[in-house]
């Protein structure tokens, strides 16, 4: 079939756009045709929704990621709403807000932040075996859709929620833009509001930045060593983190939070202040681990080193 196009382009807080029912099926069918084993569907209540943007101000829109209770259980198949805001204009999707208490899921129920980024490592190791062609930072994570859009979907008074269906693309060759989700406003009875939304912003097309080569990248102009510092931070991803028992998590943590601690910190330095890097020490000791092989006390240093970043730049 030929595929609808955007209309225009939009400001970040209007993304996403009303769709026919025709393409709406046909992206519906090409996910259950494309996965026949996972679950098509999930319903997201209205008080939900609201609830994920509680208290929170300068909120651009939400990201709808994708998690599972257990990466062998299709029925546990959950959304993570996690709200965003469009400080930085230079990135494609607005960065996540970093909420110590954690994110609203599609059950209604808040998880912690710390058990969020299993849900969503589940869902990246389940996928990875389905598109073992893809690198692991370009597994289909999500997607963005602006508050403005979101608010116009739910303003229905008969609104009960969102039928957030998994949607197929396979007219595109581009891992990200396959990933087509068809948002419906439903009723109480889970009848749908016409017309069916899509043209959201997937992840991870523009929130790919890997946190390892993001942190030694921070230290390659004073690191006096030859060696290949960037293919030392895919090793150590790759070799290591990936492959070690437990650290999937982790490294799902640090693709949110990497964006996050990079705008406070060129925050600070555009206001003309003079920026004293605190963390200088650990990153280089850091990269002179690299280059000495040593991956696990790299770990336990990149680990410490993320999460005083945290505590510094984002939770005071």
């Amino acid at each position: 079939m030929e595929t609808q196009t955007i209309i225009t382009k939009r400001a970040v807080e209007d993304v996403g756009q009303q769709i026919s029912r025709e393409l709406a099926n046909y992206l519906i069918n090409g996910f259950k045709q494309k996965f026949p084993e996972e679950k098509p569907v999930v319903f997201i209540g209205r008080e939900t929704i609201m609830k994920a943007l509680e208290n929170l101000d300068n909120v651009s829109g939400i990201r709808f990621m994708y998690g599972y209770g257990s990466a062998n259980d299709a029925a546990s198949r959950v959304l993570l709403l996690i709200p965003c805001n469009n400080t930085s204009t230079h990135l494609a999707i607005p960065n996540s807000i970093i909420l110590p208490q954690g994110y609203m899921a599609s059950t209604g129920n808040r998880v912690s932040f710390e058990k969020i980024w299993q849900l969503l490592y589940n869902h990246t190791a389940r996928f990875s075996k389905y598109l073992p062609e893809l690198a692991y930072n370009k597994i289909m994570r999500g997607t963005f859709m602006g508050i403005n859009s979101l608010v116009t979907l739910l303003e229905s008074a008969d609104c009960a929620g969102i039928n957030f269906n998994f949607g197929y693309d396979q007219t595109m060759t581009e891992a990200g833009a396959q990933n087509r989700p068809v948002f419906e406003a439903v009723n109480i009875e889970g009848f749908s509001f016409d017309p069916p939304w899509d043209f959201t912003q997937p992840c991870p097309t523009m929130c790919n930045g890997t946190i390892m080569e993001n942190i030694i990248e921070a230290d390659i102009e004073n690191h006096k060593n030859n060696f290949d510092v960037l293919s030392l931070g895919h090793n150590f991803r790759d070799e290591y983190l990936l492959k070690e028992e437990g650290n999937g998590p982790l490294v799902e943590m640090y693709y949110y939070v990497n964006p996050s601690i990079n705008e406070k910190i060129t925050a600070v330095k555009n206001t003309g202040q003079t920026y004293e890097n605190s963390y200088e020490p650990q990153i280089a000791a850091f990269n002179n681990l690299l280059a000495g092989g040593d991956f696990e006390e790299a770990g336990a240093l990149f680990k410490s080193t993320i999460n005083g970043m945290m505590d510094t730049y984002l939770f005071q």
